[in-house]
């Protein structure tokens, strides 16, 4: 049977509705999963809650959507890491435009910045929160969800950091880089919590100098000399290697 143009028009904008109402039913999910996680920790919030937050009223439309809570956290992640590179990309190449890329402090701010975006924009207000929890749970390897697509501008900070820091031997520098990014993502879910009591009690919050002296601070762990215990840590190992090798 042969489905006339405008019945065939009328089952396009049904199937568009129904795509978009289903679009923005994923999307109230994953807002309302990261804001229970963060503020309640991964464990303590069931599916079933997420979905009654949401204003779902089928239970099981968190397993329609992700499958398990496990795919669930997933998706908080990589949505999240996919907005913090593009904007991370986007400060990078702010940066080298004004000539700014043999500046620690410039590299240093392209790390910080785009996490702390959240605290301005309502949809990410509680992702470094969320992150925080995610980040000290046992189970959760926030590796698997990262990929090449979402991690061009996390891997041109490490690129852009590596000669204006000669003094680092790399396995230093790296360890650095990703400390640094947790110090900065605990020292924001802090942010996150310190500016929701604040608007609670109408108490004004510098957050701009408190994000600035976040960036020093990183400037500070970054740019330190190697101490004597560690060049001596890291003799021995090349020597046991070299030993190896021998």
């Amino acid at each position: 049977m042969t489905t006339s143009p405008a019945n065939a028009g009328k089952l396009k904008r049904k199937s568009a509705v129904r795509a978009r109402a289903s679009a923005d039913s994923t999307e109230m999910l994953l807002l309302t999963a990261q804001r229970l996680f963060a503020e309640r920790g991964i464990d303590a919030v069931s599916l079933r809650e997420i979905a009654r937050e949401a204003g779902q009223l089928n239970n099981s439309a968190l397993h329609y959507h992700f499958g398990s809570k496990d795919e669930l956290i997933r998706a908080i992640l990589v949505r999240g890491m996919q907005k913090i590179d593009a904007l991370r990309k986007e400060y990078i190449e702010r940066i080298v435009a004004m000539g700014r890329q043999g500046e620690v402090r410039a590299i240093a701010e392209a790390i910080v910045w785009p996490l702390a975006s959240g605290l301005v924009n309502e949809q990410m207000s509680t992702y470094n929160r969320f992150f925080a929890n995610a980040q000290i749970h046992p189970d959760i390897d926030l590796a698997a969800p990262r990929s090449e697509e979402a991690d061009i501008g996390f891997r041109r900070t490490m690129e852009l950091l590596e000669p204006l820091l000669p003094h680092l031997p790399s396995v230093v520098l790296r360890q650095r880089f990703l400390s640094g990014i947790s110090f900065v993502i605990f020292s924001l879910a802090d942010f996150e919590r310190i500016k929701l009591r604040r608007d609670k009690s109408k108490r004004s919050f510098d957050l701009q100098r408190a994000i600035d002296n976040l960036v020093d601070m990183l400037c500070g762990a970054l740019q330190a000399p190697v101490s004597e215990q560690v060049t001596q840590r890291l003799n021995e190992n090349n020597l046991r290697v070299d030993q190896k090798i021998a």
